[in-house]
């Protein structure tokens, strides 16, 4: 851990001091413009400002993995006791901004009464979040060209979108003779779904803390892959 905050402090400090790092305030204010225009109440505020801030969480991931598949970052990971510090680093560092973010975006529409919070319950949506984003960066690792292996990241893109699409269209993949498929989707995506719904009604049952495990679990899952593929990664001779 004392390595991993300082290198996650170097990866967020060099993306900010890059032109790619107005992408990310960028981003968070366009939202905050159009989403809170007419104000929004606490369970809209879980779902929508929840899955748009995982956004650019994974948006963030993304630029931070670019930023350290650079031929002048490799001697730093050569340094590093184990390569999955990185990764760590990269997580951590997504969070961290998705968190300030976050804070930014609430305090604004706070001051500005276009936010009705309840509290206490209120808090529960840093949980949610937080377990949310923590999956939207691991999703970050194998989508990125920092762990591809032979064009890995490109298949990886494919996958995400077609589920997305197909969550998208599960009524026409029914009407078509593809139930299974619209099943398999649904239960592939019920980690997140149920989360945000529950946490959405302020609901925090057993149920809740399953699907708050369960995305946990997914993340795991991500990172173990794009520890995978980047542990014995050629960087000299990348692709």
């Amino acid at each position: 851990m004392r390595r991993i905050l300082p290198l996650s402090l170097f990866l967020v400090r060099d993306l900010f001091l890059s032109l790619s790092g107005v992408v990310v305030p960028a981003a968070g204010l366009t939202f905050y413009l159009i989403a809170f225009r007419y104000g929004m109440d606490q369970a809209q505020f879980t779902t929508v400002a929840g899955v748009v801030l995982g956004a650019i969480g994974l948006l963030t991931a993304l630029l931070l993995a670019g930023r350290a598949g650079r031929a002048s970052f490799f001697p730093f990971v050569a340094r590093l006791h184990h390569r999955g510090e990185l990764l760590v680093a990269i997580i951590v560092a997504s969070v961290a901004v998705t968190c300030v973010v976050a804070v930014l975006i609430t305090a604004a529409a706070l001051l500005r009464h276009q936010l009705s919070l309840d509290w206490p319950s209120a808090l529960w949506i840093v949980l949610t979040w937080l377990a949310l984003w923590i999956l939207t960066a691991a999703l970050a690792l194998p989508l990125s060209g920092l762990t591809s292996r032979e064009g890995s990241h490109l298949l990886a893109y494919v996958l995400v979108t077609a589920v997305l699409v197909a969550n998208d269209r599960r009524w026409l993949l029914e009407q078509n003779g593809l139930p299974w498929l619209s099943r398999a989707i649904t239960l592939l995506l019920w980690p997140t779904t149920t989360l945000l719904a529950q946490a959405s009604a302020g609901v925090h049952d057993r149920l809740y803390f399953l699907a708050l495990a369960a995305t946990l679990g997914y993340a795991l899952i991500l990172f173990v892959l794009a520890l995978e593929l980047f542990e014995h990664k050629d960087l000299i001779w990348a692709e």
